[in-house]
């Protein structure tokens, strides 16, 4: 790998732009977040994957297009708009390119439950061309079902985000084989709202809080679970309750990579993050935006997964391989606000040999 190698510079952020009247603390400062994501922040990226960038009841939406235009970003997939007599709102899904989206597709996940139930939440694919023309990567990007309570993998909004995996699984044995070639990248990124991290102490003797590092490298249940249900492997259908049936498994099994905890060795925390001072004092990262009782949870929601197993194999092709992967917290120094929204970036570089 050489460093004259072509590069595709990936961003997937939840933005945390709810419609509007919806707050949670003093404000949400969306207006002013928005435009510094534009100013400070968008430019640095060949490919952009939003989640929460809803249309509904708000002009962001189309004011982000025609700055992220202006800045190169000539192609976009965004969910659905939705309007009052659908009693939803938009999935808040979006994809900026400033290469050719060749092909497209989205797809609409079963409406979720309590709160979910109002946005139309599912998943977006984008083909995306190089500069050559025959090289593509083949982009999704999610958000799913959310929890808003202490999370049991048998409680219901589990099943239905996993559920909504299982969707997400069947949407891929639908879209791949009709548009990939052997030998083409597959990125999976957005908010999962699974928590990966399985928040056990390692040395709870000597250590009262838990830290990011150390205590990452184990994955949660859960955090299992999902990456079984989107490969197509399928799960145990009892570790969602006796009386669960579900065995989530599909047709097609994909070997799936986490490339955060692959390259890292741990779950990075992408939401709730703390901070501990010099006497071991443990405080939030986050309070503008974050309530309270999320503001030290310490979870990890935001995934870049790597599919490309018959790269090396496929010689016609040209390579593509995942040099870089990281969390980008994108704080926003000398603003009311401190992060451009509740959950860190994930962004990741894919180079072209």
């Amino acid at each position: 790998m050489t460093n004259s190698a072509p590069r595709l510079r990936i961003l997937t952020q939840n933005m945390f732009l709810r419609p509007p009247l919806i707050k949670t603390n003093k404000s949400d400062w969306k207006d002013e977040r928005l435009h510094y994501f534009i100013d400070h922040i968008l430019d640095n990226y060949d490919v952009v994957c939003l989640q929460e960038m809803f249309e509904f009841a708000s002009s962001r939406r189309s004011r982000l297009f025609a700055a992220a235009e202006k800045l190169g970003f000539k192609f976009c997939v965004a969910s659905q708009r939705q309007y009052p007599w659908s009693l939803a709102i938009d999935g808040g899904l979006v994809v900026l390119s400033r290469h050719p989206i060749v092909e497209s597709d989205s797809f609409e996940y079963q409406r979720g439950i309590g709160p979910d139930w109002m946005a139309k939440k599912g998943v977006l694919y984008a083909k995306i061309a190089m500069a050559d023309g025959d090289t593509h990567v083949h982009l999704f990007t999610t958000h799913t079902q959310a929890s808003y309570n202490k999370v049991v993998i048998t409680q219901p909004d589990v099943k239905r985000r996993l559920s909504q995996l299982f969707e997400f699984h069947n949407f891929l044995e639908r879209i791949l084989p009709k548009h990939r070639a052997p030998g083409e990248a597959v990125v999976l990124t957005g908010d999962f709202n699974v928590d990966s991290r399985s928040h056990v102490l390692t040395d709870p003797t000597k250590v009262k809080y838990e830290r990011e590092v150390e205590d990452g490298v184990e994955t949660s249940d859960e955090g299992k679970a999902m990456m079984a249900v989107l490969e197509g492997r399928g799960i145990d259908p009892k570790v969602l309750g006796p009386d669960n049936l579900d065995e989530f498994r599909g047709k097609t099994v994909y070997a799936l990579h986490d490339a955060l905890k692959e390259r890292l060795g741990y779950h990075p925390v992408t939401f709730g993050n703390i901070v501990v001072d010099k006497e071991g004092g443990v405080f939030p990262r986050e309070t503008v935006l974050t309530t309270k009782l999320e503001s030290k949870v310490m979870r990890s929601f935001d995934y870049v997964l790597w599919y490309n197993p018959d790269s090396k194999e496929h010689k016609a092709s040209i390579v593509a391989e995942l040099v870089n992967v990281g969390v980008i917290p994108n704080f926003t120094p000398d603003c009311e606000f401190t992060q451009i929204s509740d959950h860190y970036g994930v962004a990741a570089e894919i180079a072209f040999t």
